[in-house]
């Protein structure tokens, strides 16, 4: 906008593209001066140097401080680690264009680089530098909570948001309305802060593919799911299979389903916690969830957990179930000597005194209901 407004008109592109001369000024009636540029550094090396030594080369020419030089390369910023030849290639230009920064605007951007806590910089900054947006958006990227010291303007920013967000996924609670509906903008606060789904709009809440990224990234986002989402069985599933905490949050429909219950306790045995009371009875389901997680007996119905042959078979599936089997069978010598043939060290489980020559092994029994 500022090139536009200058009425600067670049100068014609050097047989090498390089870095031009500063040739000529616009208005500065904004605080901005523009300059078109001519050849400044010098053969094929010029295309090799960095931006940055460009605009040092630049100030010690023209005496204007490198922190107050934006070249443009195209229509974007160049950065002061790319090289030259990069950053015409990218914009397909044959030149950069300068644009001179307002200095005090040029100070406070020095000051917020220099910050190890950006925030408190800008905190003192007086007002019209709080409503920079060039300053704003620096603040942001190192620190994106920030965003909430900006105007409802700049809040309003999709830019700055965007540079907020992705630093600091629950800066999104900061940003106006309208930006907290935006996909793009909600999946990148998704991407390293899944609780941020919380300060979604309702309708991002209710697109699957954007609460599927929230529960991968944090498996306890589902919470802020529509109930229509919770009760996706292929959204939980994939959640619940990376981690299986996703099922609290999950409808109870979800949670008494059979065939995604099994699935996920043979991945996260504890997330038998989750199931209905109907599967934690189910013979097939908690033995699937003791052999991934002995503790997971823990879970399982008083019923099975009192039942002869259903301990007999869990600790054969995982020995260290003992612990978590009734008192009485945890004093049986013949379950007792079931964990022990399969490893010595679920006699510290048992509640009787055990002559571990008694031990019997067990590998190879298959369990069947």
């Amino acid at each position: 906008q500022a090139l536009t407004k200058s009425g600067a008109t670049p100068l014609e592109p050097a047989a090498s593209r390089s870095v031009a001369r500063i040739a000529a000024s616009g208005g500065d009636d904004e605080g901005l001066r523009v300059h078109a540029l001519g050849p400044l550094l010098g053969g094929d090396a010029a295309n090799d140097a960095t931006v940055g030594a460009a605009k040092d080369q630049i100030e010690a020419l023209a005496g204007i401080p490198s922190r107050e030089q934006i070249l443009i390369a195209g229509v974007t910023e160049a950065g002061d680690n790319e090289s030259i030849s990069a950053a015409l290639d990218r914009a397909g230009a044959s030149f950069l264009n300068l644009v001179c920064r307002n200095p005090e605007e040029a100070l406070w951007l020095d000051r917020v680089k220099a910050s190890a806590y950006p925030q408190d910089a800008f905190r003192s900054a007086p007002s019209h530098i709080k409503a920079n947006r060039a300053v704003a958006l620096e603040v942001v990227r190192r620190h994106g909570y920030s965003l909430k010291l900006l105007s409802e303007e700049l809040r309003a920013d999709r830019e700055v948001v965007l540079a907020a967000v992705r630093q600091a996924g629950a800066a999104l609670q900061h940003a106006s309305e309208a930006l907290r509906g935006d996909r793009d903008v909600v999946l990148a606060a998704l991407h390293n802060c899944g609780g941020a789904l919380a300060h979604a709009s309702e309708a991002m809440r209710g697109n699957r593919e954007v609460v599927l990224e929230a529960v991968l990234s944090q498996s306890g986002a589902l919470r802020f799911a529509t109930e229509e989402l919770r009760s996706d069985l292929g959204l939980v599933l994939e959640a619940a299979l990376k981690d299986g905490v996703a099922l609290e949050h999950a409808s109870a429909t979800v949670l008494g389903d059979r065939n995604l219950m099994n699935r996920v306790v043979q991945r996260h045995g504890y997330a038998l916690k989750y199931a209905s009371a109907d599967l934690r009875a189910d013979w097939e389901v908690v033995l699937s969830a003791v052999a991934q997680d002995g503790s997971a007996l823990k879970y399982a119905s008083e019923r099975l957990r009192t039942n002869l042959d259903f301990i007999r078979k869990a600790v054969i599936a995982n020995s260290f179930a003992l612990q978590y089997a009734c008192a009485e069978l945890r004093a049986d010598q013949d379950v007792v000597a079931i964990a022990a043939g399969q490893d010595l060290g679920a006699l510290r489980y048992a509640a009787c005194n055990f002559d571990n020559s008694y031990a019997r092994p067990t590998h190879g029994i298959v369990c069947a209901n």
